[in-house]
């Protein structure tokens, strides 16, 4: 429980003990009050009565004439005249009920009111006693009516106070966050200044916080001065002063091996995949130039350890080796180099946008140097597929089955040749569990396991076959469109749009399908599509000339692009699964999915959401208005039905 929670607890507590006194205190008081006062009634009753009997003859009736006058006059439960032996002569009661009372508040406060006595006299004999009870009925309901007076005054106390209370934490905790997020920052390599409170007491935090944020600032940069005078001739690269690669693999095999470097930590590439584009925009000498202040860039954002190892390994290539970090810092180091490296891009002026793949794996010692590098290799290629930085954990839970790009083809090639390619699917349903369309997945069963699309694919791509397999799973699709009349949706890589002779291929296709190609939809993944939105176009045309469909998958990031989407006939755009999760706890993605719903029902698009995997989520996405979901959930659902 936070600090400010248990401060607020410990004043809601103390006000509720504080106000709960004063309550019972002014209770106890009223009671005494009513109790003096039927009292006094009491006894103000039996002396009059006494005296009137004393000046009255004594006989039975007119006692009794007098005790019934002041009976039915006052407000009395029982009065009575006895004789002096205590023999009841006269005697009148009636029952005390308060109406509207409740029992509770009778048994917590009881009135116990003294009876008020007095002696009747002829002369100087003594002729009786008079014994007289008020009623408390009146009183019960006088102390009912100011105790929810009273309540109601210390409700509104209570709430005014808690309530102010609340406030005054917020305002508290508004700059307690800010100093959080920016140690947050800090630990992530982003150096800010807040606004320093004005909380005195948290006015000196925030300023020992700003002072650091500064000095960490300088540290890292001072640090990345030495890294730069840490070069040698025969172990370095000449253009740019990193280890070359032969010295990498040797580091690489250094840590692997000795026993007083961490256990295990992470490897990481980063590669410039148009360096050929950057030599024929720049020259060679400009590149060579920009290289080197690539290079510098790198290795300004590395901790300046003596395991760390930074190197170029070829061309626009470049290797980092950390060890003892983890796999999620390995990635958050990535993301900062490689937004340094588009950062540096655009100081030079470029006019074309340069394209980084980035891939991190983590290691352990047991590992060897040709499986790890073969390990980071096959990440960079889906890296490269992906269009961002992707991190595998240790052990790679996804199968190597061969090396190298070489094998990749040889592998692929085969299996196109034999058509051993399959499809699986998955199903797009409607909030209310009706089926929108199936959408297939490729699969490759390869030496007793099945490769699945994000394992081959990438490499397709990188050896030119991403195109071929595309078709295959449009082809296979077609083939479903004969055993079922159900809906389909087949997932393309962007990177086939570009490639020749593939728009004609899917258009020859698509026409073999007929009238069944109105029932087919071809997603594109927006993470693969630049910022022009390149080959959609002309895909779109060939989609509507057989009446198919075009869809857009893991979308949420190109917002300004809906327009053209709208020119280009979309018919729906599916929701990235990183918005989907946690749907239902967090606003901010509750707000974002609203404004895209509105944007594409204004622009008559229908919008999925990816990776459902919960009831809540599920909920949460129709709310807003969501089309349709896909995932875990919507499985579960079909199955259930």
């Amino acid at each position: 429980m936070s600090l400010l929670r248990r401060l607020w607890i410990s004043v809601v507590v103390a006000m509720t003990v504080v106000l709960v006194g004063a309550f019972a205190v002014s209770l106890l008081t009223a009671r005494s009050y009513f109790e003096q006062q039927l009292s006094a009634q009491a006894s103000d009753g039996a002396v009059s009565l006494a005296l009137s009997m004393s000046q009255q003859s004594k006989d039975v009736a007119t006692m009794e004439l007098l005790v019934t006058a002041l009976f039915d006059g006052g407000h009395y439960r029982q009065i009575r005249f006895t004789d002096p032996s205590g023999r009841v002569l006269v005697e009148r009661t009636q029952e005390d009920t308060a109406d509207g009372v409740p029992g509770w508040l009778i048994a917590l406060v009881p009135l116990e009111a003294r009876p008020g006595q007095a002696l009747v006299s002829d002369g100087w004999r003594q002729v009786g006693r008079v014994s007289v009870l008020a009623a408390r009925s009146y009183a019960y309901r006088s102390l009912w009516r100011g105790t929810l007076q009273l309540g109601s005054v210390m409700l509104a106390i209570g709430l005014f106070w808690a309530s102010a209370v609340s406030m005054l934490l917020r305002w508290v905790r508004k700059p307690l966050d800010e100093m959080a997020e920016q140690a947050e920052a800090i630990g992530a390599g982003q150096f800010r200044v807040i606004a320093e409170p004005r909380v005195f007491e948290l006015r000196s935090m925030a300023r020992a916080l700003n002072r650091m944020s500064e000095r960490v600032r300088t540290l890292f940069a001072e640090q990345a001065g030495r890294i730069a005078h840490l070069r040698d001739e025969g172990s370095h690269d000449a253009g740019t002063g990193l280890l070359n690669r032969a010295a990498f693999n040797g580091e690489l095999r250094r840590v692997l091996c000795d026993p007083d470097v961490a256990p295990g930590g992470c490897l990481a590439v980063l590669r410039i995949a148009d360096l050929v584009v950057l030599n024929q925009k720049l020259g060679r000498a400009r590149t060579d130039e920009w290289l080197k202040a690539v290079a510098e860039v790198l290795r300004t954002g590395l901790d300046g350890g003596d395991d760390v190892a930074l190197g170029r390994l070829g061309g626009a290539e470049f290797g980092v080796l950390v060890p003892g970090l983890s796999l999620l810092e390995g990635r958050a180091m990535l993301e900062r180099m490689r937004s340094a490296v588009v950062a540096l891009d655009l100081e030079l002026e470029g006019s074309y946008r340069l394209h980084l793949d980035a891939a991190a794996v983590a290691y352990r010692r047991d590992d060897t140097p040709g499986a790890l590098m073969a390990r980071v290799d096959s990440a960079l290629m889906r890296a490269e597929a992906e269009g961002c930085v992707v991190a595998e954990p240790g052990g790679s839970p996804l199968p190597i089955p061969v090396p190298g790009a070489e094998g990749w083809r040889e592998m692929l090639d085969e299996a196109l040749a034999r058509h051993e390619f399959t499809l699986t699917s998955y199903p797009v349903l409607t909030s209310d569990g009706r089926l929108v369309h199936r959408e297939y997945m490729l699969r490759l069963p390869t030496n007793g396991a099945v490769l699945t699309a994000g394992q081959f694919m990438p490499a397709a791509v990188r050896v030119g076959l991403a195109a071929a397999c595309d078709l295959e799973a449009v082809r296979l699709g077609i083939a479903r469109l004969v055993e079922s009349d159900e809906p389909i949706a087949i997932n393309v890589a962007p990177r086939s749009l570009i490639e020749t002779g593939f728009l004609d291929a899917l258009d020859i296709l698509l026409a073999t399908a007929g009238q069944a190609a109105s029932r087919i939809s071809v997603e594109v993944s927006e993470r693969g599509l630049d910022a022009s939105l390149a080959g959609l176009e002309p895909l779109a045309e060939v989609l509507a000339r057989h009446g198919a469909h075009l869809g857009i998958e893991h979308f949420g990031r190109q917002l300004a692009a809906l327009p053209r989407l709208y020119a280009l006939r979309l018919a729906y755009l599916k929701l990235d699964g990183s918005f989907v999760a946690g749907l239902h706890e967090n606003a901010g993605h509750q707000r974002l999915v609203k404004a895209i719903v509105d944007v594409a029902r204004g622009l008559d698009v229908v919008v999925y959401a990816e990776q459902v995997h919960s009831s809540d989520e599920w909920l949460a996405a129709s709310e807003l208005g969501v089309g349709g979901m896909t995932g875990p959930e919507a499985s579960r659902r079909l199955a259930a039905a």
